[in-house]
């Protein structure tokens, strides 16, 4: 009796009370939307019974709506809500000839006698995922190749995500904010003598020579003038220098373009020494992520121990003989170059078989 009590005031709340007294956007509604047409267009249907396909407006037999390849057709016009079922007599196709001037009847899907279904043509399932959906709706960039040295393990996440950022060209720049038509005077607030672009900042100003030359006298490197001189620089070097060198280059990338940000909008004075601190501090904390092996040479403990780093594994080499001898005659050797890159194939021949 209690429980029924309950229910009978749990409906009259409901049925009484106006929960919402004004009128509320939806927040998802107009999300669904944008992605709708993208739905759309990468989903078809599968012929059933036909009765929920609309001939004209619907994918199910070429890779478009044939309202989006014949526009402008007088039968479409005359029908425009005509479903395939009318197509369809006792299970078989029935295809007036006039509507032969849009597919071939060798074109025509198996009729299965079943409810229409609507599948995702983007996986080979026909299963929707959420995965298939973003790939599908994004915008695709064509791979570049310091993508996965920018984001490689020994790099601090925050220092890839900002050296991405500023080699894509996606920072608030007096450059980009030109390129929207605003009118401004730049001028480089380390130089205070060029324009300012990213070029200039990064590379060119004599403030920037002046720090790249530092880490690249630390490194016995000249002063890279890109980021594909930063990429080629340590390429005949250890793997733990060449972690090291990636990660100090990138920092200084980094911290060249922040201290741009902070003169600009918070007015900081120009301080070499102040940002050499910030390089090497910034660089000894990632000494966990750089894992790389290191050589027993000078060079590498001399710059490990710079940076204030561990020293890494020596990864030795053995050096091993290898003794060949011709074979006895009646057998022939025949070195065959070219089966694959870097590897040699061998033959023996004798009396004529292989």
């Amino acid at each position: 009796m209690a429980m029924m009590n309950g229910l009978n005031s749990f409906k009259e709340n409901f049925k009484t009370k106006n929960w919402l007294e004004y009128y509320k956007k939806s927040s998802i509604w107009p999300g669904i939307k944008w992605v709708a047409a993208d739905v759309f267009e990468h989903s078809r249907w599968l012929v059933g019974d036909g009765k929920n396909i609309s001939f004209w407006n619907d994918i199910w037999i070429k890779d478009k709506p044939f309202k989006d390849i014949f526009p402008e057709n007088a039968i479409m016009l005359q029908n425009p809500k005509m479903k395939v079922a009318e197509l369809i007599r006792d299970g078989e196709w029935k295809i007036p000839a006039s509507f032969l001037e849009f597919f071939s009847t060798s074109e025509l899907p198996v009729i299965d006698n079943k409810e229409d279904r609507r599948i995702w043509s983007a996986t080979t399932s026909g299963k929707f995922t959420v995965a298939s959906a973003s790939d599908c709706i994004r915008k695709k960039y064509h791979s570049v190749h310091w993508a996965k040295i920018v984001w490689h393990k020994s790099v601090h996440p925050n220092v890839s995500s900002n050296v991405w950022k500023i080699v894509r060209g996606v920072v608030p720049s007096y450059e980009n904010m030109k390129k929207k038509k605003f009118q401004l005077a730049s001028r480089c607030p380390f130089c205070k003598k060029e324009e300012e672009n990213m070029e200039h900042i990064l590379w060119f100003c004599d403030f920037s020579e002046i720090i790249w030359n530092w880490l690249g006298g630390i490194f016995q490197f000249t002063n890279p003038k890109s980021l594909k001189d930063i990429l080629k620089f340590a390429k005949h070097k250890s793997p733990a220098i060449k972690d090291l060198w990636r990660v100090a280059a990138l920092v200084t990338l980094k911290e060249i373009w922040f201290l741009r940000n902070k003169i600009v909008y918070e007015e900081e004075q120009l301080n070499i020494s102040t940002l050499k601190q910030r390089i090497l501090r910034f660089t000894k904390e990632s000494d966990v992520r750089m894992i790389g092996n290191m050589w027993n040479s000078t060079y590498d403990l001399q710059l490990l121990k710079f940076f204030g780093l561990n020293c890494r594994r020596v990864k030795l080499t053995k050096i091993t003989e290898i003794y060949f001898h011709l074979p006895n005659p009646p057998i022939i050797l025949l070195c065959c170059d070219g089966a694959s890159r870097g590897s040699r194939t061998w033959f023996y021949l004798q009396s004529g078989i292989w």
